[in-house]
């Protein structure tokens, strides 16, 4: 008899799958926990907020833990200090609305945490911001991979000068929208240092993240009476460094074959006994506008 080669071919490729349904286990060696700090300020009149906990294993779901009984300030070049109150679970604020906002564009701030006996610094400059002119609203049909709707946009100018970096945040009904593929940063008006658009608006793709991106990276339309806010935050060229590295890191999952191991995301916070510290201080200054779909 005989034996067809495609027979062949196919109850080989069973074979194969069939072995792959076998479950892996990954054993993850335990790592010391390193102390991660959130330090992510700007200059409004509101609650300002430091946040220091430690580090988890991969696998582990529970709260972080907060470290409490640590000294932590902002020291500003005009020589103005801001002691930030623990309030428990390792949050520390400083009523910026009472005690008066933290300092002025070009201002550079140095942060001092102390953490038993080890002291962490680090620095950042508050850069200006561009304002932001417009929200649009328009109802689309019949466009390819999006369902009939309202989308907005955003329109703003990039300031004037090479290297200018934002992060854009969008609130829907109050709610910022903090999904990995909703991280909006600009480098000028565009993504990257190498796009050559300086003192543009910023371009189509950063303008349309301003409406809410599914976890499947489609995008959700906005239902009439829905409120929608966008901030822009500027932020050092450090501060956008480590925000694309861990959105990029937060999206790992999505590359498939292609995915890149993980590692922590590098920080521009120094510890004097040299320790490893993972987190970001950053001091921006905001711009705003919000607006009713209609």
């Amino acid at each position: 008899m005989k034996i067809n080669s495609l027979a062949i071919a196919l109850l080989a490729l069973m074979l194969i799958y069939s072995s792959c349904e076998d479950p892996i286990i990954v054993q993850l060696a335990e790592a010391a926990p390193i102390i991660t700090v959130d330090a992510w300020i700007d200059d409004r009149p509101i609650l300002q907020e430091i946040i220091l906990s430690y580090s988890q294993p991969y696998f582990d779901s529970t709260l972080v833990a907060g470290i409490d009984e640590a000294m932590v300030e902002v020291i500003s070049s005009a020589g103005n200090t801001m002691t930030f109150t623990n309030n428990g679970n390792g949050k520390y604020t400083y009523d910026a609305g009472t005690e008066g906002i933290i300092g002025n564009i070009n201002d550079t701030f140095e942060l001092n945490v102390t953490i038993g006996d080890d002291k962490l610094s680090a620095t950042s400059r508050l850069n200006p911001v561009p304002s932001i002119d417009s929200i649009t609203q328009e109802f689309r049909t019949n466009e390819a991979f999006l369902d009939d709707g309202i989308y907005c946009n955003f329109f703003s100018r990039d300031i004037l000068g090479i290297g200018n970096t934002y992060w854009i945040k969008t609130f829907k009904n109050g709610l910022y929208l903090n999904n990995p593929q909703e991280i909006n940063l600009a480098f000028d008006a565009g993504f990257d240092s190498g796009s050559e658009v300086d003192n543009l608006i910023f371009i189509t793709p950063i303008r349309e993240l301003a409406n809410e991106i599914d976890t499947d990276f489609t995008t959700i339309p906005w239902e009439v009476g829905e409120d929608i806010r966008v901030e822009i935050h500027s932020i050092s060229n450090a501060s956008f460094n480590f925000m694309e590295t861990l959105r990029d890191q937060l999206l790992n999952s999505s590359n498939g074959i292609f995915a890149e191991p993980l590692s922590n995301t590098p920080t521009n916070i120094v510890s004097e006994t040299g320790a490893v510290i993972i987190g970001q201080f950053n001091v921006a200054s905001v711009s705003t506008l919000s607006d009713t779909i209609r």
